[in-house]
C-alpha cells in the first residue's frame, strides 16, 4: 500500500512540475514574443524561439480543427488515466512516464479550452534551407519523452517476462523423498 502511494505521488509530482513548466513557458512566450517573431538562441539560427499558434494537430496537420483535437486529446487522456489506475505492475519509471504524458496532454488541452488562437508552440530547431523541425512546446516534449520512457519500461517488462519464462521450472515433486 505504501509503495502504491509513493508511485502515485511520483506521478503527481512529475505531472505538477511538467505542467507548471509548460504553463509558465507558454505564458512568457505569449507575453513577450510576437506571433511569427524569431529569436536566435545560442548565437545561431539552429535553435530559435518563435511564437506559432498551432490550430491543428501534431506537426500542424488538419489546421482549424481545434475542437476535434481537444475531444480526441481528452478521450486519450481519460483512457491513459484509466490504464494508469488499473496497471498492477507500476514502477517508478512507469509512474514518471505517465506523469509526463498526462502533463503534456493537459497542457495542450488547456490551450484549446482557454480559447487561445491555438496551442502555443515556440521551440524551433533545424538548419535554415535544409530542414527545420516543426515548432513544439514543453507539453509536446513531455509527451515524447514520457512515451520514450514508457516504451523502455515495456521493453524491460517483456525482456523480464521472456527471461522468467525461459527459466527451468522445478515443479516435479517426484524428487521429494
Amino acid at each position: 500500500m505504501i509503495k502504491t502511494i509513493k508511485l502515485y505521488l511520483i506521478t503527481f509530482f512529475t505531472f505538477t512540475v511538467c505542467l507548471t513548466a509548460d504553463i509558465v513557458s507558454k505564458f512568457f512566450v505569449d507575453k513577450f514574443i510576437e506571433e511569427g517573431e524569431r529569436i536566435n538562441l545560442l548565437g545561431t539560427s539552429f535553435f530559435q524561439l518563435i511564437k506559432i499558434y498551432n490550430r491543428g494537430g501534431v506537426f500542424g496537420i488538419m489546421q482549424g480543427h481545434q475542437n476535434f483535437f481537444m475531444i480526441v486529446s481528452a478521450l486519450v487522456f481519460l483512457v491513459l488515466l484509466g490504464y494508469y489506475h488499473f496497471e498492477k505492475n507500476k514502477t517508478i519509471l512507469f509512474s514518471l512516464s505517465m506523469g509526463m504524458i498526462f502533463s503534456g496532454a493537459i497542457g495542450n488541452i488547456l490551450d484549446r479550452v482557454l480559447q487561445k488562437p491555438g496551442v502555443v508552440d515556440f521551440l524551433y530547431f533545424g538548419i535554415e534551407g535544409i530542414y527545420k523541425w516543426p515548432a513544439f512546446n514543453v507539453a509536446d516534449s513531455c509527451v515524447v519523452v514520457g512515451a520514450g520512457i514508457l516504451i523502455y519500461v515495456f521493453y524491460q517488462q517483456e525482456k523480464k517476462s521472456k527471461f522468467s519464462s525461459n527459466e527451468p521450472q522445478n515443479d516435479d515433486k517426484s524428487d521429494i523423498k
